[in-house]
């Protein structure tokens, strides 16, 4: 294994066709919504109207053309946010629990669900000329019950070019930090060492696919730490032959490696503090925005940003949003 590359600071749907301004971008970002839920009141963060309307300034402030989201409880709550006249909206279709849990800070209050999605501008694709297709979820991340991945495909209506894939995700919590080998008797860094083998396996079919992809969200780990073994292990610069493992998610086959540019990934906020850290001993991000090394190729160099809220002692979720601006 070797570190991956650092950068300097640097849906089913179909639209009319117009040509590509020169230099045209696009702006992709991942939010997490911390618990949004469809009616006022509800879940684990209680919001009311006023709080939604911030959320919704906080969407207007980023200028975000197509928004990776998490912790939503349906697609009937993310239309609170992002207004359906404007923005298609792809949301997960892991189905409910059987059981509903309490939250944690607020007793009385049920556990909604979380689901991964995409909200995507109707005005800045049709300025692209550019179209999206639904893929089918990513539910094999979805072990013990963990939330599913949501995947779409972009299309340029120039024929030649190959679409990006986007894949929403939202991994397991509890092991941002922690060394994973040795970690074992942490349940969550156990599920999470699952997932980061079954990521790398979805790595590995894209690129091996020669397929351009970015994977948004939040990875729950601070892949940007120093020698961060959660990265180090999907960012190999190869592919190979994996099967699937029942601890590890999958593990490659003896001597079947082999080098592939499309697996020398690029983190986008890799090399950029993260100006919002909850833990100041470990200053990192936990949410991310991870392409192949070809779409790197498309990264506005210092296009990366991370949202504040204006206020403080107002924090409408406990993420913030964050972004980078692509070339088409």
């Amino acid at each position: 294994m070797r570190p991956g590359r650092i950068l300097p600071t640097i849906a089913l749907a179909a639209i009319t066709m117009h040509s590509i301004p020169q230099a045209a971008s696009l702006r992709l970002a991942t939010w997490n919504l911390q618990h949004l839920t469809e009616e006022s009141g509800a879940g684990c963060r209680p919001r009311q109207s006023n709080d939604y309307r911030e959320l919704r300034r906080t969407l207007q402030r980023s200028e975000a053309d197509i928004i990776a989201f998490q912790e939503v409880e349906n697609a009937q709550a993310a239309t609170r946010i992002f207004d359906p006249q404007r923005y298609w909206v792809e949301i997960s279709n892991r189905p409910a629990a059987r059981h509903r849990r309490h939250c944690r800070k607020r007793r009385t209050a049920a556990l909604t669900e979380q689901h991964t999605g995409f909200a995507i501008s109707k005005t800045a694709l049709g300025k692209l000329g550019m179209s999206y297709r639904r893929l089918p979820d990513f539910t094999d991340l979805g072990i013990a019950g963990l939330r599913w991945g949501t995947q779409i495909a972009l299309r340029s209506p120039d024929k030649a070019s190959k679409p990006l894939r986007l894949l929403s995700v939202h991994l397991k919590s509890g092991c941002a930090y922690n060394p994973l080998s040795g970690s074992t008797r942490r349940y969550a860094c156990r599920m999470l060492i699952r997932q980061r083998g079954i990521l790398a396996a979805w790595i590995d079919e894209r690129a091996e696919s020669d397929e351009r992809f970015a994977i948004l969200g939040d990875f729950n780990r601070q892949l940007d730490q120093p020698r961060d073994q959660f990265w180090r292990e999907i960012d190999d610069g190869e592919t190979c032959d994996r099967q699937r493992h029942p601890t590890l998610g999958s593990v490659c086959t003896k001597g079947s490696a082999r080098a592939n540019r499309l697996a020398d990934l690029i983190l986008a906020n890799a090399g950029t503090p993260f100006p919002f850290p909850r833990n100041p001993r470990y200053p990192y991000a936990i949410d991310h925005l991870v392409l192949d090394a070809d779409s790197a190729g498309r990264l506005v160099d210092g296009s990366y940003k991370a949202l504040d809220y204006g206020d403080a002692d107002r924090t409408p979720s406990d993420h913030h949003l964050i972004s980078i601006d692509l070339r088409f």
